[in-house]
């Protein structure tokens, strides 16, 4: 039976989340600006990597300028920004265009992007973050639909549709953590797989090039989350996206499993070889440099080290293709419950300061990226 601790755990880690996930749906409409940027010069040195580095739109400050700070932390030491929203459902009903602060919004995102010669990843995620077994920011006249819904599901590929064509983001998650969805609402996930499939054909139709997958939330896969109760590893969940999934991305914080980084089972990753030969995507990955409240982890800013190279090797030896890290500066707002879960999660502190993890991270980046040659060397 689940303890009552653990349970008030799971209730705050899913209004994090939530959260979370409205901040970011806030912050598309609030962008005005793409302000200038400068680049920090890269000094390419080591072996080279076959995975592409970066970081999450989360912003250390709730105001704009921090917000296009994380554009500028993921350029200057990565490649890639992975930006994550709910549909915008309104806007793409049956018989609705999208609206001017939509299609302005787009425009300085993909300007931002563009300056800073970034790779995108748009994580379009239909499941409310807080209970993945119902529909995110639903519009009026909706509540406790699916995706079986015609309008809905109308909805959602039109969505899917507009971003490939306007933004042409070279990865497009269209399922974020679907797995959660499965162990919510079975029936609604059953819809979301249904949707998928076409949503796949019409982004591929209107961008070729993007990459489309979902992303499993990969402690829970397994079973390990500590608030829910345990149950076998699902990974025959894999072959419902059957010919329909460019990468296998999952997204992995292992902190709230394991209270440090050396309990983590030494073929953690290595394991999913054996049930999926698709290139392996950390989409967004954390581990913290501080205790939680209450026990929840033991970590420390060593064991985030730890944690770090651990990951680039396994991120080596699997010939991983990306390799996400959750925030690259904590969150300032993030000092009472349920954020500070996620308070120490940066590899830089909200000062913009540099935790031990950082300079693991510098020398990943300064790694030349050339997948041929790094996939070569583990041949």
């Amino acid at each position: 039976m689940t303890s009552p601790l653990l349970r008030r755990e799971r209730r705050r880690w899913l209004a994090l989340v939530a959260v979370l996930a409205l901040f970011a749906g806030a912050c598309q409409e609030e962008r005005t600006s793409t302000a200038s940027f400068t680049p920090i010069p890269r000094v390419e040195a080591g072996t080279p990597r076959a995975y592409r580095l970066g970081f999450s739109n989360l912003p250390a400050s709730l105001d704009d300028a921090a917000y296009l700070a994380t554009f500028d932390m993921a350029a200057n030491f990565g490649e890639v920004l992975l930006i994550q929203r709910p549909p915008a459902w309104a806007d793409f009903l049956p018989g609705i265009e999208p609206s001017e602060a939509l299609q302005a919004a787009t425009v300085i995102e993909r300007t931002a992007i563009e300056q800073r010669r970034l790779l995108l990843m748009v994580a379009l995620d239909p499941f409310d973050p807080a209970d993945r077994g119902r529909l995110a920011a639903l519009p009026p006249g909706f509540a406790g639909e699916d995706l079986s819904h015609p309008a809905l599901r109308a909805a959602f590929l039109a969505e899917a549709e507009y971003l490939a064509l306007n933004l042409r983001p070279a990865y497009l998650v269209l399922g974020t953590e679907v797995n959660a969805a499965f162990e919510r609402e079975p029936d609604g996930y059953s819809a979301f797989v249904d949707v998928y499939r076409e949503a796949y054909a019409v982004v591929k139709a209107a961008s070729p090039e993007t990459l489309v997958f979902v992303s499993f939330q990969y402690e829970q896969l397994l079973g390990l989350i500590p608030w829910e109760p345990p149950h076998v590893p699902r990974w025959s969940l894999l072959d419902d996206f059957e010919g329909a999934l460019d990468l296998l991305a999952i997204t992995s914080y292992p902190s709230f499993a394991f209270s440090v980084a050396r309990k983590v089972p030494l073929l953690y990753y290595s394991q999913i070889r054996e049930h999926s030969g698709r290139e392996l995507a950390f989409v967004s990955v954390g581990y913290a440099s501080g205790p939680s409240r209450e026990g929840l982890n033991s970590s420390t800013p060593a064991e985030q080290r730890r944690f770090l190279q651990r990951l680039f090797r396994d991120a080596d030896e699997l010939g991983a293709s990306l390799v996400v890290w959750f925030a690259a500066l904590d969150p300032d707002y993030a000092a009472v419950p349920p954020l500070d879960l996620i308070a120490s999660t940066g590899l830089r502190t909200a000062a913009d300061e540099p935790k031990e993890a950082w300079p693991t991270w510098e020398q990943a980046v300064n790694r030349p990226y050339d997948r041929e040659a790094a996939l070569a060397l583990t041949e």
